[in-house]
């Protein structure tokens, strides 16, 4: 059986009620788009439509309090612009685990300090992922219209995404996976 998602997405008022029939929101912004998206959403029972607002928070201070902390996005909540909010998750869960690696879990000032050692080097790191991610997003939906088709040309006919999102997120992306040591 083969599967498929896919996505349309619009910029709206996070507050806005939703359309009363998703399926047929969809099929009229996607309706310029090359196949296969109309056929995907065609074939998609409405049921299965689901709407799904983003909505900015903004950064915590603070991600460790006593002997709990906070990973992924509950830490760093991410749009999906940037493509690396899951990745971010599976560092944190990784950087977490060395920070207590040794650490006497009935000594709460020592997970304590653990729990900072994780939580500090990660902020940097995150908070330009977090910020990359919500510049895209506004870029991509929130430019006003007049300023839309300059937009779509520098995007279609130059390098500049390629070099803000397509080599400057992977270094930065590196240099995280070289300090996974073991």
């Amino acid at each position: 059986m083969n599967r498929a998602q896919w996505w349309v997405l619009t910029a709206t008022d996070p507050d806005a009620p939703a359309p009363s029939d998703l399926k047929a929101a969809a099929t009229a912004l996607a309706a310029e788009f090359p196949a296969p998206l109309p056929g995907l959403i065609a074939q998609t029972e409405p049921d299965n439509v689901q709407r799904w607002v983003l909505r900015d928070r903004p950064r915590l201070q603070q991600w460790s309090k006593g002997r709990s902390t906070l990973v992924g996005d509950a830490a760093h909540p991410t749009s999906p612009y940037a493509a690396y909010g899951a990745g971010m998750s599976i560092e944190d869960g990784y950087f977490l685990g060395r920070a207590l690696r040794g650490v006497d879990l009935t000594d709460l000032t020592a997970v304590q300090r653990a729990l900072q050692s994780y939580e500090d080097p990660r902020k940097p790191h995150t908070a330009r992922q977090v910020q990359q991610a919500w510049i895209l997003g506004q870029v991509f939906h929130h430019a006003p219209a007049p300023l839309r088709p300059v937009r779509d040309f520098i995007l279609d006919h130059t390098l500049l995404l390629q070099k803000v999102a397509g080599d400057t997120n992977p270094r930065e992306i590196q240099k995280q996976l070289a300090l996974i040591q073991d």
